[in-house]
């Protein structure tokens, strides 16, 4: 969600907790701070043929398209061991060197990254799909034609393999 708030305008994640103000760079074009604060990612605007402003453009690379009846994604519980079978260690498609550890918790998933120790938790809001709601992570798994999980899409982006143990 986009909203002004004194002259300012604050973009709201609304399945997570993260808010940033946009600084005006030109009449369409704003920039933000990126996740860890480091740098400014730049934000584009568009509009119709009837001048509604419908889309904005995060990154260069992120497309989100204006909708007007959003509802809020659910929590969707899961039995103990419908969560046991995403469980396992993945490797990153992009580079051998980089897994994360998946483990059932009572209230969803935890992610361990390798590489700095990091855990992340996440709820489920499909039978094959997870959030982390401070971040607005998500997790997607995909199942071979027997049901078994074998790969991870997370951010929407990044595709993880399930290692064979």
């Amino acid at each position: 969600r986009i909203v002004v708030v004194n002259d300012t305008l604050l973009v709201k994640q609304l399945d997570g907790d993260k808010q940033f103000k946009l600084n005006r760079k030109s009449d369409m074009g704003f920039e933000m701070p990126d996740d860890d604060g480091d740098e400014m990612v730049p934000v584009v605007f568009s509009k119709n043929s009837d001048g509604e402003i419908t889309q904005v453009l995060i990154g260069g690379r992120q497309q989100w398209v204006k909708v007007k009846n959003y509802v809020p994604v659910a929590e969707v519980k899961l039995t103990a061991e419908q969560l046991k079978a995403f469980e396992g260690k993945y490797q990153f498609e992009q580079k051998n060197d980089a897994f994360i550890q998946i483990t059932a918790t009572p209230g969803g998933l935890s992610l361990k990254q390798s590489w700095d120790g990091r855990e992340v938790n996440f709820i489920s809001i499909g039978d094959d799909t997870f959030l982390n709601k401070q971040a607005g992570f998500p997790l997607k798994f995909t199942r071979d034609q027997n049901g078994s999980v074998t790969k991870l899409l997370a951010f929407n982006r990044d595709m993880w393999d399930k290692v064979k143990e």
